[in-house]
């Protein structure tokens, strides 16, 4: 009851508007007039994480499904947002979440968690290149794939290669650059990643490529390179 009490007084301050909370079957009013959305909470926020980040929290707890929108979203996040001055933010908090740490074990750690959920949820919205940054978009009527190709081609041009060359592509994602450089150009190059399902299709495709003799990919941390005691051109 504490809690709930604590979280509906914190919620009273965005009063510009009227709106709806329920809160274990317990209905609350926020603001004078006819409220126009509900906010429903299924789990219960605690005024800690309210009080270090305001967005942070309610964003998290509605992609968590801890809470829901009863009613027009856009509305409600209009709402709130047109409200931010009285957000709460610890910005010495917030500098932990922002900056973590660069730790061997705590990089490989987040890579896996953002690139390890599956290569087909990838697939799902990239283009076949695979390609995870921006794409060149030449002309108006290029395709995603297009435009990545563009890149790709661009980059590789400025590097100057020639056939014999070592490329080494740190955070190589699925690889897709060095297998057209390799294609292209002729070069030998390795790519490392933190991510496992990176590095399973990478190695895919080389072999579906047949590029054996030309590409290799490492699962390893680039403060690592050492190790491999080659002489790399770095991208």
């Amino acid at each position: 009851m504490l809690q709930e009490n604590v979280l509906v007084s914190f919620l009273r301050k965005f009063d510009e508007h009227p709106f709806n909370v329920v809160i274990n079957g317990k209905k609350y009013q926020i603001g004078e007039g006819e409220p126009v959305f509900t906010v429903i909470f299924h789990k219960e926020i605690p005024l800690s994480a309210l009080t270090t980040s305001t967005s942070i929290a309610l964003g998290e707890a509605y992609m968590n499904r801890d809470l829901e929108i009863e009613g027009n979203l856009y509305y409600a996040l209009d709402h709130f947002l047109g409200q931010m001055g009285k957000f709460s933010t610890d910005e010495s908090a917030l500098k932990k979440i922002m900056h973590s740490s660069t730790a061997k074990k705590n990089q490989q750690k987040e890579v896996q968690s953002h690139y390890d959920i599956g290569n087909d949820f990838y697939k799902l919205w990239l283009d076949k290149t695979m390609s995870y940054s921006c794409g060149y978009f030449l002309h108006e009527e290029d395709t995603l794939y297009q435009a990545q190709m563009n890149k790709v081609d661009y980059i590789l041009k400025k590097l100057y290669l020639k056939e014999g060359m070592t490329l080494l592509d740190i955070d190589c994602g699925w690889g897709f650059l060095l297998i057209e450089a390799a294609k292209k150009y002729g070069i030998h190059g390795t790519g490392i990643t933190l991510s496992k399902e990176q590095y399973k299709e990478f190695q895919r495709r080389i072999e579906a490529e047949h590029l054996e003799e030309l590409l290799t990919v490492e699962l390893m941390d680039y403060r690592d390179l050492p190790k491999l005691e080659k002489n790399l051109t770095v991208l």
